[in-house]
């Protein structure tokens, strides 16, 4: 374990489906918290006002002029293909045949989503997929292609952490005292000494919400040995034990890499492997070596 570090529950940019409305709408009645998971297809928000009913006349108006424009184009294109039109006038048919396509087309996505409410005198709006509701600004009436709403998919929720450079190739998971969850990607920006790396997919046995901020503890995978604390002391500016070596002790310069409870976890080097070292008497053994005790 290395020192806690900051780290909050998100997803990745572009990770989220958002929804955005094709006339503006002056009222929403939320029929789910946010924050909830929801199924695809589950009425979300009641939608009121001038701007709903107004979308059902343009959608039938785009989808007439849509019809008359699919007429047009497949009479034409076979005058077309036989000479009897020009390219100029083809390509005027053609035009306002796509532009019509494109326009109900980008309609028909968002009706696809409703559901007429005649009591309520509204509309409902379905989930287009499964996922995690994330409401849009809901202050003020929401004008023609504000976004309404955001679904982030369950799998794509994941824990964001700012790793020091100095441990960021080594950690390998992250322990939110709950739950373990793998380090799966690194960025390879720095941003003023740190990394974000993103964890696996946060499951729901890690009791975590989405937005959430908390501390957590990189966990590195590396080779290390392990010492008693009362065994390392300091020389100079570095650390050092007193290794045995048949009827010696040797002094050898340790690097420490983390702390696990009573012991220092140190750089694995060859002469420290399967070795002794003082763990008793250890300053009064640095006081010989500083000349303070004679023999």
């Amino acid at each position: 374990p290395a020192s806690p570090v900051p780290a909050f529950v998100t997803a990745e940019v572009g990770n989220t489906f958002y929804v955005t409305v094709p006339e503006t709408i002056q009222q929403r009645h939320w029929l789910v918290a946010e924050g909830a998971t929801v199924t695809a297809g589950q009425p979300l928000v009641l939608l009121q006002g001038a701007g709903i009913h107004h979308f059902y006349m343009q959608f039938d108006a785009a989808q007439e002029a849509f019809t008359l424009a699919q007429s047009r184009y497949e009479h034409n294109r076979k005058l077309h293909a036989n000479g009897t039109i020009g390219a100029e006038v083809w390509s005027q048919i053609s035009m306002q045949y796509h532009d019509a396509k494109l326009t109900f087309e980008h309609m028909h996505h968002f009706m696809e989503l409703l559901e007429e409410a005649p009591e309520q005198q509204g509309s409902l709006l379905k989930a287009p997929m499964a996922g995690v509701l994330r409401y849009g600004d809901a202050s003020q009436p929401l004008a023609d292609g504000g976004l309404l709403l955001g679904i982030v998919p369950e799998q794509d929720i994941r824990l964001q952490v700012s790793l020091p450079l100095s441990i960021a190739a080594d950690t390998s998971a992250i322990d939110t005292g709950s739950c373990q969850l793998a380090v799966v990607r690194r960025d390879n920006v720095a941003k003023a000494g740190f990394v974000d790396a993103w964890s696996a997919t946060v499951a729901p046995a890690c009791h975590l919400t989405l937005g959430q901020q908390l501390q957590v503890t990189p966990l590195r995978q590396l080779q290390a040995l392990q010492l008693p604390k009362q065994s390392v002391y300091s020389w100079g500016t570095a650390s050092q034990v007193l290794r045995h070596q048949g009827d010696k002790l040797l002094p050898t310069t340790v690097t420490i890499l983390a702390v696990d409870g009573d012991n220092y976890l140190v750089q694995s080097q060859p002469e420290l492997q399967n070795s002794e070292v003082l763990s008793d008497s250890v300053a009064a053994a640095k006081g010989v070596l500083l000349g303070l005790g004679g023999e």
